[in-house]
């Protein structure tokens, strides 16, 4: 049967010769292999494996960078816990309790940033006077002679701080209260 076919060709090779395909419908082929990848040139696949690489060094970083704070956050924090929680273990838990809370509160917060920029500056302004107030009190401790009166105040602060976070989010949330209220009117006019 292969024999059959060869001399078929053989003998009818200048008919198919007479018949070329168009240049427009050759282009058309390479793109739609180009797309799929198939008939890439040495060149261009080069140049993919140098994009790929890149990208993969640029997540591998940014891995190692996250991992990287993340060790250091969760050892500071391990570090100030075992620190407060030598001079009372109530305390230290009720510290990290506090904390969490405001950093929960803090991310809250962010969320107004492109909104309200001028209230959001007001804002972080107060609580960073307040945690200032806390990391004096913190560097203040190991030399307290009162260390857990120290720790009580560190406390306090962060509760002050969790209640300006409260009343600052209601404010937040009042706003935007009226202003969907206002939005509200202006639809039905």
């Amino acid at each position: 049967m292969k024999d059959r076919l060869e001399n078929f060709i053989r003998e009818n090779k200048k008919e198919f010769d007479q018949f070329d395909t168009p240049a427009p419908l050759w282009d058309k082929i390479a793109k739609q292999l180009d797309e799929k990848g198939i008939n890439s040139s040495p060149a261009v696949v080069k140049k993919e494996k140098v994009v790929r690489l890149s990208f993969l060094l640029k997540v591998a970083a940014t891995i190692i960078i996250v991992l990287g704070v993340g060790f250091w956050g969760y050892h500071y924090q391990k570090t100030e816990y075992a620190d407060l929680s030598n001079i009372d273990p109530q305390l230290a838990r009720q510290q990290i309790h506090y904390a969490s809370l405001i950093e929960t509160k803090r991310i809250e917060l962010k969320q107004i940033e492109k909104e309200e920029p001028q209230l959001y500056s007001e804002f972080s302004s107060e609580i960073r006077k307040m945690d200032a107030s806390y990391q004096k009190l913190k560097s203040d401790l190991p030399g307290s002679p009162n260390q857990e009166e120290t720790v009580k105040a560190m406390i306090r602060n962060l509760q002050i701080q969790t209640e300006l976070l409260n009343q600052q989010l209601s404010i937040i949330q009042q706003i935007n209260n009226v202003k969907k209220e206002q939005n509200n009117e202006t639809q039905r006019i």
